[in-house]
């Protein structure tokens, strides 16, 4: 609990008033050192911001930074029995598709078991063999076994199956299924008279369906997927299935997608641009001034626009066009971008390989500027890049205007008992001339 001290008693001066003037006067250098300190915080916020803008600016360059990606297409199903999606590897063309039969995986379910609780023990034993993907398990069952214990076996053996319980009200059965649809992978099993997955109950068959392929006609040529997801047989397409085609086939197209790939070009240029903005109104660029003294000219952050503007210049393979300018990507003066959509539209025409190479290099020996400024901002936001070291100095810093605040907190706390000492010894003495005053009055 502070102390509560009266000041002036003896002197009728109200020292404790001189005393809180004195270090309020005093307390210059700590305002000062928090307001520095203010707007270090303040810079911590603002890098970690460009930190964010630049994972921003990475992930619309990753959109452009494979000759699939910059190519763009689009596909569409005129069937709900077949949803389809493209990819840049896609070209224009069109197909008449019958779904005739869909893959599925393997699923079956024991006889009843007689027993109400899976924690009851089952009073069987036997071996229960699987086999699925060309592997194969042993399940050794055991007459103090319960269906829990079955289970934790079954789902424990390391093979592609799934064992779960079906509960119908009075018994359990024990549920088996594949966990992948496909010929391939169906589920075979063998040794299953305790549960009698491939026989029937009641007239009704315990198996409820087997690991099959799907199988499509496209163009009236066979294609058979272990999924319901068929790739490759259409480049660059993939044909979802959801039904059988009952009504005749379905007929896929497939066009060049122009503004798609104009969308991603507008996404990198707001990526960038919103980095470069975010850079020149924290440090200052031109008239411009910073926005954070603390970060005013900052060479960290000019250091991250510096890198990123290096590559927009460069000229890449040698094709017809060579340069972002060249197919309509343009740097302002202030360092932003700009899209131009007529000169783009132009370059697309006139040699869209051309246009894919300059963004996206060839994906093997030659590198696109997409591919270069992935790998600058990658750098940038790595443990050791520009922003993290950043982020260090200034943590850094803060600790320092921290211990000075302490510094100097301490230093007004001893000026302030000094003061108080010294004003209570004055009090002390006015107090005793006044009585002996007042005494040789008398």
């Amino acid at each position: 609990m502070a102390a509560v001290t009266f000041g002036g008693v003896g002197s009728g001066i109200d020292t404790e008033a001189i005393i809180s003037g004195l270090i309020s006067a005093s307390r210059g250098p700590i305002s000062r050192i928090q307001t520095q300190q203010t707007q270090t915080n303040s810079a911590v916020s603002s890098v970690s911001e460009v930190g964010n803008l630049l994972s921003k600016l990475k992930d619309a360059l990753v959109a452009l930074d494979t000759t699939q990606e910059v190519g763009s297409f689009k596909a569409a199903s005129d069937n709900k029995a077949i949803a389809v999606s493209a990819t840049g590897a896609a070209r224009a063309g069109s197909f008449q598709v019958n779904v005739t039969k869909l893959a599925s995986a393997y699923k079956a379910y024991s006889d009843p078991l007689g027993v109400s609780a899976s924690n009851q023990a089952l009073n069987k034993s036997g071996t229960l063999s699987l086999s699925v993907g060309g592997k194969s398990a042993d399940i050794t069952i055991e007459e103090t076994d319960t269906l829990d214990a079955v289970m934790s076996k079954i789902n424990g053996s390391g093979l592609r199956v799934a064992a779960t319980s079906f509960f119908d009200g009075s018994e359990f059965r024990l549920q088996l299924r594949g966990l992948d649809s496909g010929l391939e992978n169906d589920v075979a099993v063998s040794g299953d008279q305790t549960f009698n997955f491939n026989g029937t109950f009641n007239g009704v068959a315990n198996t409820k369906s087997h690991g099959d392929d799907a199988e499509v006609e496209i163009d009236g040529f066979k294609v058979k997927s272990k999924t319901n997801q068929v790739q490759g047989a259409i480049a660059g397409v993939t044909l979802a299935l959801t039904a059988k085609t009952t009504e005749g086939p379905a007929t896929i197209t497939v066009e060049s997608d122009a503004q798609g790939f104009k969308d991603k070009l507008n996404n990198l240029v707001s990526a960038y641009n919103a980095v470069v903005n975010k850079v020149h109104s924290e440090a200052g660029f031109g008239s411009l001034k910073a926005s954070n003294p603390a970060l005013a000219g900052d060479s960290a952050l000019r250091a991250v626009g510096s890198r990123l503007n290096e590559v927009l210049t460069k000229t890449v393979g040698d094709g017809k066009f060579q340069t972002l300018r060249s197919i309509g990507i343009e740097l302002n003066n202030n360092g932003t971008l700009k899209l131009n959509s007529s000169r783009l539209d132009a370059a697309l025409a006139e040699d869209p390989e051309s246009v894919s190479k300059v963004l996206a290099g060839d994906d093997k020996n030659v590198k696109g500027i997409a591919d270069l400024l992935v790998s600058s901002t990658t750098d940038l936001l790595s443990a050791k890049g520009a922003i993290q070291a950043r982020k260090d100095g200034l943590a850094a810093r803060q600790k320092l205007l921290t211990d000075r605040i302490e510094l100097e907190q301490s230093r007004l706390d001893r000026m302030e008992a000094q003061l108080r000492k010294q004003f209570t010894q004055m009090d002390g003495t006015v107090a005793a001339n006044n009585a002996q005053m007042s005494f040789l009055q008398r």
